[in-house]
């Protein structure tokens, strides 16, 4: 047995509490965010008034019911979360292995080792000495090469097990990950859990094995819905739990669901003050005003702890340049000085089409449809008779001419400083009522710098087509 006296502090949890405000939609916990949700949510205490400690080198095994709070202690002192009154101490580096926990399913085995221990802080180097290792001590041999999804539980337990063991941790949590393991590599498992112990670490196993607990542990932490029911040596506390489980699996199906309803409803109904009176119990009126003193500031931290105004300011400007920014992206305006007249831009540019993107997209589809008409034409050549066989018997052919037509062209100009609509017109050579004609939006003769015009320009274009006629020889 581990003499603890002799053993530095590796963890120490003291009054530990854990609440959860449990939200049920999306909205509600954006309004908490900011601070403007007036509907409180249901909290449920996952764990109340938790207090232990674990010395170098021991082993400690975590058991309970499922929901007892297991997972969110190892998370707490993994510092994934942070409690919510109480002080935890963790002294060293902390690894936990959990089923699947930071593995990434499509995947290989072998990048799932290079992406697990970059999270896990080892460097690339430390990962490419230790590769062969931690396949080796897998067992996954050509698997390691196969997407992580077509692992089955216990693969993947191996491979997290082999990752975080050689990581070479202070402090190693072990979630119910070895029992579904088999034989061979628990004992390996055990073997390494040891080595680890013989080196002065600290392990916590979180198992509901019951035989591995008594085996591998020298102290055991029995948590019960949130609370500490025990914690002690294990050969104290192992015998207590287990004849509570023979108690409640002797129970009626409706007596177990009415037993959990009942202490369910003591974490959804736990409050601060019955947690300072529990305090007051343990510690006496004297050492326990110090400490709910503590807990008071801790609260207050908690409540405040939503956006400031500040952060909600901050987060309103960004919010708004980029909503300007996209509708200027997408706006006629050309010039970001468009934006120092905010209501002629917005009634006029922010939801007119870029003039640019609109003739890229309009010429991008004149071509399609061009090719579309040549291509159908050269069909239609193909499958005419040859003219040369036709010519003896056929009549005179006329192609009717083509009407001269007017086409319009607009091209586009950007407003520079100074410039009048009129003199813009004078410049292009187009009459003023022809340019007002071509830009409705235009109110009257004002125009804004970075505004495009469209400037219409007139080009005749015969398009007359000269009558070919086949005429037979020898009329």
């Amino acid at each position: 047995m581990i003499n603890s006296e002799s053993k530095n502090i590796k963890v120490k949890a003291t009054n530990l509490t854990k609440r959860f405000e449990m939200l049920e939609t999306t909205s509600n916990k954006m309004k908490t965010l900011f601070g403007l949700n007036r509907n409180k949510g249901q909290e449920f205490w996952a764990l109340r008034n938790v207090s232990f400690e674990v010395h170098d080198g021991e082993t400690i095994g975590i058991i309970g019911l499922n929901g007892s709070g297991k997972s969110t202690i190892s998370t707490l002192i993994s510092e994934s979360m942070t409690p919510t009154t109480g002080t935890l101490e963790v002294n060293g580096e902390v690894s936990i292995i959990a089923l699947g926990t930071g593995l990434i399913p499509n995947l290989t085995g072998r990048e799932n080792i290079h992406v697990v221990g970059l999270m896990m802080g080892m460097t690339k180097k430390e990962i490419a000495d230790k590769l062969d290792d931690i396949i080796s001590f897998s067992e996954l041999g050509p698997f390691i090469d196969q997407p992580l999804k077509t692992y089955s539980s216990g693969m993947r337990a191996k491979l997290s097990f082999s990752i975080a063991a050689y990581q070479d941790p202070d402090i190693l949590i072990i979630d119910e990950v070895l029992s579904v393991g088999d034989g061979t590599f628990g004992q390996k498992s055990a073997d390494k859990m040891f080595e680890f112990r013989e080196q002065g670490k600290t392990i916590l196993l979180i198992s509901h094995d019951m035989v591995a607990i008594e085996k591998w542990c020298d102290k055991v932490l029995w948590l019960h819905y949130g609370e500490v029911k025990a914690y002690g040596p294990t050969k104290e506390v192992l015998p207590q739990y287990i004849n509570f489980v023979q108690w409640f699996i002797h129970l009626k199906p409706e007596e177990q669901d009415e037993y959990k309803h009942r202490v369910r409803d003591e974490q959804l109904t736990y409050t601060v003050e019955q947690l300072r009176e529990e305090i007051v119990d343990e510690h006496g009126e004297a050492t326990s005003r110090t400490i709910r003193t503590k807990i008071d500031e801790q609260l207050n931290s908690i409540k405040n702890n939503k956006l400031s105004i500040f952060s909600k300011g901050l987060l309103i400007v960004l919010a708004t340049i980029c909503i300007l920014g996209a509708l200027y992206y997408t706006s006629s305006a050309q010039s970001p000085k468009a934006l120092a007249d905010p209501v002629y831009f917005f009634r006029h540019q922010a939801f007119s089409t870029n003039t640019s993107f609109s003739e890229m997209i309009d010429s991008e589809l004149a071509v399609k449809t061009e090719k579309t008409r040549e291509n159908a034409s050269e069909t239609t050549t193909t499958e005419q008779p040859n003219i040369s066989e036709k010519a003896a018997t056929s009549e005179t052919t006329e192609t009717p001419p083509k009407s001269t037509s007017d086409v319009t062209i607009t091209s586009t100009y950007i407003v520079q400083e100074g410039d009048t609509l009129e003199g813009i017109a004078i410049a292009e050579g187009i009459t003023l009522e022809a340019l007002q004609a071509s830009n409705p939006n235009v109110s009257g003769n004002t125009i804004y710098t970075g505004e495009v015009l469209k400037i219409p320009k007139s080009q005749t274009t015969d398009k007359t087509t000269t009558a070919n006629t086949t005429t037979t020889e020898g009329q």
